[in-house]
């Protein structure tokens, strides 16, 4: 067996099953009528997103994303909807966690991450959400986000990088890890499964510190910003431990 065989079957065992979006379904209706009961008119909507939407996601080791799509013309900035989002469903008995981005909510079968986004027009996609390590209100583009990553096409590398990352530990948010593979295989042929996961490592070994990661729907937000350079060289050891010399068992299982 081939080293890129080896990660396709462990993509296949990861698959996400009819079943799971079958679950999917049934938790919207009621993450959608808690989101209503909290911000009534203000919410546009509540749509899957993240890895689900991009083809991205893997069975073990991941929550599921939903984006709570926020009126323009809702008075509140993100950073106070964020935290009132947190409050209520804390009141409900929900014990929501705070992440990057989002903020969790343990249904029991499943881990939800709910990401406020608020649009600043109702006639563009430009939105915000609030950066819980930056404490602070971020511009972006998540439909452009989605595009970028079917387009750039290089989804079963960036799901065999979350599985070594999850199973390794490691602080990479998985935005920021997106934006590196792709950055690490823009000249890259497609296909070559093992070689392009190696390439990627061996740019989060050497580059994965000095170089800054922009988002492409604002140049402004600088989403390497979200991880300290300990945090980076963290990755950047795990990276160089995997390039060591070691088989493909020992790097993703």
């Amino acid at each position: 067996m081939s080293a890129s065989e080896y990660l396709r079957d462990i993509l296949d065992r990861e698959m996400v099953t009819r079943e799971a979006v079958a679950e999917l379904a049934r938790v919207e209706n009621k993450l959608a009528a808690l989101c209503h009961a909290w911000g009534s008119r203000d919410i546009v909507d509540v749509t899957p997103g993240g890895g689900f939407e991009k083809s991205m996601a893997n069975r073990s080791g991941i929550s599921i994303d939903y984006v709570v799509w926020i009126h323009a013309q809702c008075e509140r900035r993100i950073p106070e909807l964020y935290e009132s989002m947190f409050a209520a469903f804390r009141r409900l008995g929900l014990a929501p966690m705070r992440r990057d981005v989002t903020l969790a909510l343990n249904l029991g079968t499943m881990v939800v991450d709910l990401l406020p986004a608020k649009r600043l027009s109702m006639i563009s996609d430009i939105h915000e959400i609030y950066s819980t390590r930056r404490q602070a209100a971020i511009t972006t583009n998540l439909h452009q986000h989605v595009l970028d990553s079917h387009d750039a096409g290089w989804h079963d590398e960036v799901r065999v990088l979350k599985l070594w990352r999850d199973q390794n530990g490691l602080d990479f948010p998985s935005y920021y890890l997106e934006l590196a593979t792709q950055a690490a295989l823009r000249r890259r042929p497609a296909g070559a499964l093992a070689d392009n996961v190696w390439v990627a490592l061996g740019f989060f070994e050497r580059l994965l510190v000095p170089r800054a990661m922009l988002d492409p729907a604002n140049a402004a937000n600088i989403v390497s910003d979200e991880l300290t350079a300990a945090q980076k060289r963290s990755i950047a050891l795990a990276a160089e431990a995997a390039r060591s010399g070691r088989p493909w068992s020992e790097i993703v299982r």
